[in-house]
């Protein structure tokens, strides 16, 4: 006879890990989880951890593994779309790490909780028996049976039950080696040929950065955008980092992915499945954070699961009170989103950054900005870097041929 798992996830990116993670933690053994590739594996991404995501790293109990492995962030520049800059520095902690070496350390985390893992393990189909999805066939012709198959392949998953068209955000990145950097300084800059998004530089280490663009993937009657996201990437780095790039080596291609987000979140769940990350379209779509998100899902679905497996909770109750939960915590920051969206489009940046030499303008700036884009409430840092901040907060973006 077939084993029975209790639960089988498919993906093992920050959802799937993290979903297998806290299932183990919560003491359900039983727990599978599967990714077509090997790890660790290669991910493009811009590799940026928010302050949610360090945090929730914490409750988990890696926060402290995560900070050590990884490149701390101290301060943003924020480019506005008329080509001025304001410095950005607050009380919360941002990283930065590579996906490959992210991912793996959740990986090996779940496992090492208790979880079994198979990499190299492509999934054919789910397996549904009485209108409940009840396991999953493997390309080898295996099959898998399981009480809750986790959906968590990301945003070209086919196995979501949302049957909404899906809205998406182009990227296009590239990595560099040899930059000039500034130490522990991103940048964000809202240029208006990518309005109402942005090109970013998060540096990996004192020398190695990427850079990267996203845009939006189709017009506001949803309809593929006609833009060449290469031209409009090629332009932007002209724009913005000319002479900084002359003295780098710039370390492979090119990627790009897209980023699926909604607004209002349905249809995360079916009889016997839960879809958790980007595979639910949880991503923000202003900044194109996914990585917290997708975590944060996976402890959601994790609690959902544990409950109906471990308390007795009825799954229709449990599933309910998952969508809830989702719903509460991302619906009014993706709202908000839209607000900042069209915040781009106006001259409203510009004019506070001709005001931010103000103490009080500098102060809400700091809070109204960057709380929108990392998604808590944050405030100034006191002390010296405030006036660093004072010193070198406003003024136009340097040529980049200076």
């Amino acid at each position: 006879m077939n084993k029975i798992y209790d639960a089988i996830i498919v993906g093992a990116g920050p959802s799937g890990a993290t979903a297998a993670l806290r299932l183990a933690q919560r003491g359900v053994r039983d727990v599978l989880f599967l990714d077509r590739d090997r790890y660790p594996r290669d991910k493009t991404c811009g590799s940026g951890l928010s302050p949610m995501a360090i945090a929730l790293a914490d409750e988990l109990g890696f926060g402290r593994e995560l900070r050590e492995r990884s490149y701390p962030i101290e301060q943003l520049w924020l480019g506005t779309p008329g080509g001025r800059r304001i410095l950005l520095r607050s009380n919360v902690e941002t990283v930065v790490m590579l996906r490959r070496d992210y991912d793996f350390m959740l990986v090996e985390r779940a496992k090492a909780a208790g979880a079994e893992f198979r990499d190299g393990t492509r999934v054919r189909e789910l397996i549904v028996r009485d209108g409940r999805t009840a396991g999953v066939r493997l390309e080898s012709g295996d099959e898998l049976f399981a009480k809750y198959v986790f959906v968590a392949g990301g945003a070209h998953d086919k196995w979501t039950n949302d049957p909404r068209p899906k809205r998406s955000i182009s990227t296009l990145m590239g990595w560099w080696e040899g930059f000039d950097v500034e130490p522990h300084t991103m940048e964000m800059i809202f240029d208006k040929n990518l309005s109402p998004l942005y090109g970013w530089l998060f540096p990996e280490s004192n020398t190695r950065v990427n850079i990267g663009i996203c845009i939006d993937g189709q017009d506001d009657d949803g309809n593929k955008a006609q833009r060449s996201v290469r031209e409009v990437f090629d332009q932007f780095l002209k724009d913005h980092y000319g002479s900084r790039l002359a003295k780098a080596q710039q370390v492979g291609r090119l990627k790009g992915h897209p980023i699926v987000y909604t607004t209002w979140i349905s249809d995360t769940t079916a009889p016997g499945r839960i879809t958790i990350g980007e595979a639910a379209r949880i991503t923000h779509h202003v900044t194109g954070e996914g990585i917290y998100q997708a975590m944060q899902t996976g402890v959601y679905a994790a609690d959902a699961v544990a409950s109906i497996l471990r308390d007795g909770v009825r799954e229709e109750r449990a599933f309910a009170t998952y969508e809830w939960k989702l719903r509460a915590r991302f619906v009014p920051g993706f709202v908000l989103g839209h607000g900042l969206r069209a915040l781009m489009k106006t001259t409203v940046l510009d004019k506070l950054a001709d005001a931010y030499q103000n103490d009080t303008v500098r102060a809400l700036v700091t809070r109204t900005v960057g709380s929108a884009m990392v998604g808590r409430r944050i405030s100034e840092v006191d002390g010296p870097s405030s006036s660093a901040a004072r010193s070198m907060g406003s003024g136009p973006v340097p040529s980049p041929t200076a």
